[in-house]
């Protein structure tokens, strides 16, 4: 995030020994509450290049055929044809509500700090290590959430994932 990278853990914190690959599965929880259809739902979408959450204008208006599934603040999101271009974000309080259909996956966090969880999924090292399991052809792969739930991260304890994720904000 802006040519930020997070510091490994030879080089941070006082005790380095205690960061641990974890499954992402054990902090995120696939949230699927069911909204409006393309049609009426206020609809969202997930940037490229870890540029976040942003309201999604859309000059058709929308299907009656497509199911929209409510988005709350605070909410980890990724798009899955866009991984391999760091589409990943935080759903932020003004777009509390609004919905994105299950291209566009959220997740609710508990026990991982979700600015440090953002700065790690959007380097490159992560998203095109981890991009390149994915189904499809090259041009549009798609992440799947079970797939993207069982990827492993390196993580330190929760205060010091929140100390590196205020220094990168």
């Amino acid at each position: 995030m802006n040519g930020k990278r997070l510091v490994s853990r030879q080089h941070y914190g006082n005790d380095a020994s205690a960061w641990e690959q974890r499954k992402l599965g054990n902090y995120l929880t696939l949230s699927r509450v069911v909204g409006h259809t393309g049609l009426n739902a206020r609809k969202l979408t997930v940037k490229l290049w870890g540029k976040g959450v942003v309201e999604k204008t859309d000059s058709y208006g929308g299907s009656a055929s497509t199911q929209y599934f409510i988005r709350h603040a605070g909410q980890f999101m990724y798009g899955k044809l866009d991984f391999l271009h760091a589409a990943f974000g935080i759903v932020p309080e003004k777009l509390d509500g609004y919905e994105s259909t299950l291209d566009s996956p959220a997740f609710d966090m508990s026990g991982i700090d979700g600015l440090f969880l953002l700065n790690r999924v959007t380097q490159q090292d992560f998203y095109l290590r981890n991009g390149m399991i994915a189904n499809g052809s090259r041009k549009a792969k798609r992440i799947h959430e079970d797939t993207f739930l069982d990827m492993s991260v390196l993580l330190p304890s929760l205060a010091e994932q929140q100390a590196i994720g205020r220094f990168f904000s």
